[in-house]
């Protein structure tokens, strides 16, 4: 993004991501439209290019963007309720998901654009993006301990990222529902139980 973007005042700068959030959730990045988020934003089209250089770096900047919210806000849960990071991995992942529901009940939109980013047509963009993804993922299970696993360490990390996406997907569909939201957050960390249970008898010797 060029500087006059990171200029911006915070309020300005906030419409501005939060409306490609919700263009690049909604439409993924080939059915996305800047004149959408130009309307959505409130600015103009010549005003959105003089602080992007092309859409590819407007989306893979709200990836990051995304992102960085998401974790940022695991991260600070758990500093805040005086937690440590379990060392076991379906511990470190149960801890995770408890904290992550209520984050995706308050920005389904953000939910919706990670979703988005595992099925992208552009591979370049895909790649990109999914290893935004990855890092931020290894911030905070890249140290979990491996001495008690069955299987290589990578493969079980990608397993966990591959949950992480089904869980957020089925999150997705029962938002839809406007079902009751203590109802929805339930079901959600029910089936991160039953998902860990299975893990359990299958990734440790």
């Amino acid at each position: 993004m060029k500087k006059t973007f990171e200029n911006l005042p915070v309020e300005k700068k906030q419409r501005i991501l939060q409306a490609c959030i919700y263009e690049f959730g909604e439409h993924g990045y080939d059915g996305s439209s800047t004149d959408r988020i130009i309307k959505k934003a409130g600015i103009s089209k010549g005003g959105l290019y003089e602080y992007i250089s092309s859409k590819e770096e407007l989306f893979l900047y709200t990836v990051e963007y995304t992102y960085t919210l998401l974790y940022d806000y695991l991260k600070i849960r758990i500093a805040d309720e005086g937690k440590e990071l379990p060392p076991d991995l379906l511990n470190r992942l149960k801890l995770i998901a408890d904290i992550a529901i209520d984050f995706y009940m308050d920005h389904p939109q953000v939910v919706y654009l990670i979703v988005r980013i595992a099925n992208l047509s552009n591979e370049e963009i895909e790649e990109k993006s999914r290893e935004t993804f990855r890092r931020h993922f290894l911030e905070l299970f890249g140290d979990v301990e491996i001495g008690t696993l069955n299987h290589p360490k990578e493969q079980i990390l990608e397993l966990a990222m591959w949950m992480l996406l089904k869980t957020r997907m089925d999150f997705l569909l029962e938002i839809k529902t406007e079902r009751d939201p203590e109802k929805i957050k339930e079901d959600y960390r029910n089936n991160w139980d039953f998902y860990l249970a299975i893990l359990k008898n299958g990734i440790y010797r």
